[in-house]
């Protein structure tokens, strides 16, 4: 869902996907979907944070190792 919701069949489901920038790669916009009392849907949406410089693995062996 790169625009944080999607609908489908015939606009009688919709999907919202609440998660920006899934797994860290994607790159997508998450969503929030308000309805009011005459069923009139109104969405939030959010982008996703910007993209932090990728730090390196760390090489050391975690103690529960040793």
């Amino acid at each position: 869902m790169m625009e944080g919701y999607s609908y489908a069949h015939k606009k009688k489901c919709v999907t919202v996907f609440s998660a920006p920038n899934y797994c860290y790669r994607c790159g997508n916009q998450a969503a929030a979907l308000e309805v009011n009392d005459n069923l009139e849907l109104y969405y939030q949406k959010y982008d996703p944070s910007p993209k932090e410089k990728e730090s390196e693995p760390s090489k050391r062996v975690p103690e529960y190792f040793l």
